[in-house]
């Protein structure tokens, strides 16, 4: 089900290694990749099951690509006598949840949103004239993506939003300074070997969907220094190991970088990285399995390549947005870029196209 997986997959079986997935979804877009000798379907991640299917097929390397498996081989990590691409689970809970993400950066000197953390409602209803700031963000201090994040502009709203209906499936947010529009989205985007970085990248996302806050749709490959330097100055206090990317977002009233999140695990643009030249892949099979210094990889890529998540994401985001009227709306769908790869759509290999339109008809 994870689109980001999918130019992994590629880029592995083009390059002649044979490339097993799991996934918690029978519509597994990188698992029907044709590239891949065997997709297994489980309901949830088991440490028998897991197991049974490393050994049986002789398993070099695991890259874990979302959270559940990130915090899965985290915790039993210990279990398994192969590489697992994994934080340790102390580095990697400080970037899961985003309370502990923003003390940690803040102990650091780096500015991240003002925000407000209250225990439960009785105590933000209580505290509430303590928000002097306004429109605020809502933010789970557990989700990834768009899933809980709500844009509020006055008091009122905000109480009449957060509300039991709200902390029973999300649990209690935080409530979060809204950085206004106009600025640039930036990733920078690492990998990591026992605390000591192998590769660093960033991108600038150009659109996203929801519009109002999602993964990227368009973004391009881009060099920022000051992105990397915070980005690598968080991770080298985390003493990382495997795969991040460091969220920001530019306040274009100072153009200051600000900290969104730490993303600990494999992220959406990473075909992005690749077709750039900064070949995560490839780096952590040399450096985790081939025991190749982390000095040694080459850490030069190409800016000005873009990345697109056609359908749905892209063509979704520009009909959702407001930004546009009808004759530059069809004019974005169809627009040309030099230099591009898609997430999805590639003629070499079609059946994950299909699988895509199957799962998004399976969530209506």
């Amino acid at each position: 089900e994870y689109r980001k997986v999918l130019p992994v997959v590629r880029h592995l079986g083009r390059k002649g290694y044979n490339v097993y997935t799991i996934s918690l979804n029978r519509f597994s877009i990188g698992g029907s990749s044709k590239y891949v000798k065997k997709n297994y379907f489980l309901k949830e991640l088991s440490l028998g099951e897991v197991s049974e299917i490393i050994n049986k097929h002789n398993i070099d390397i695991v890259i874990p690509s979302n959270e559940k498996s990130v915090e899965f081989f985290a915790k039993n990590i210990e279990k398994f006598n192969i590489p697992i691409v994994v934080p340790n689970k102390e580095s990697y809970e400080v970037c899961r949840d985003k309370s502990k993400t923003l003390k940690f950066a803040e102990s650091l000197g780096i500015r991240v949103p003002k925000t407000f953390i209250f225990k439960n409602l009785d105590e933000f209803r209580r505290n509430i004239d303590k928000i002097d700031i306004f429109p605020v963000v809502l933010k789970p201090r557990r989700s990834s993506g768009s899933r809980g994040i709500i844009y509020i502009n006055s008091k009122n709203e905000l109480l009449e939003v957060l509300n039991e209906k709200y902390v029973k499936k999300y649990e209690f947010p935080l409530i979060q300074e809204y950085i206004p529009s106009g600025g640039k989205a930036i990733g920078a985007s690492f990998l990591y070997y026992r605390g000591r970085e192998v590769l660093g990248f960033c991108h600038q996302r150009i659109r996203e969907y929801p519009p109002n806050g999602g993964p990227s749709t368009l973004a391009v490959s881009i060099f920022n220094e000051e992105a990397l330097n915070i980005g690598r100055k968080l991770l080298n206090n985390l003493n990382w190991n495997g795969l991040a990317m460091v969220e920001f977002k530019e306040d274009p009233r100072n153009s200051e970088l600000v900290l969104m999140e730490i993303n600990p695990r494999m992220w959406g643009t990473i075909g992005l990285a690749i077709f750039a030249g900064a070949d995560f892949i490839e780096a952590i099979i040399k450096v985790f399995l081939k025991n190749v210094q982390p000095d040694s990889i080459s850490k030069s890529y190409k800016t000005s390549y873009y990345f697109r998540w056609f359908f749905p994401g892209d063509i979704m985001s520009i009909l959702l947005t407001r930004e546009y009227n009808i004759k530059n709306k069809i004019r974005k769908i169809f627009e040309h870029y030099e230099n591009i790869i898609y997430q999805i759509l590639d003629l070499r290999d079609f059946w994950p196209t299909i699988i895509t339109l199957l799962y998004s008809l399976s969530k209506k």
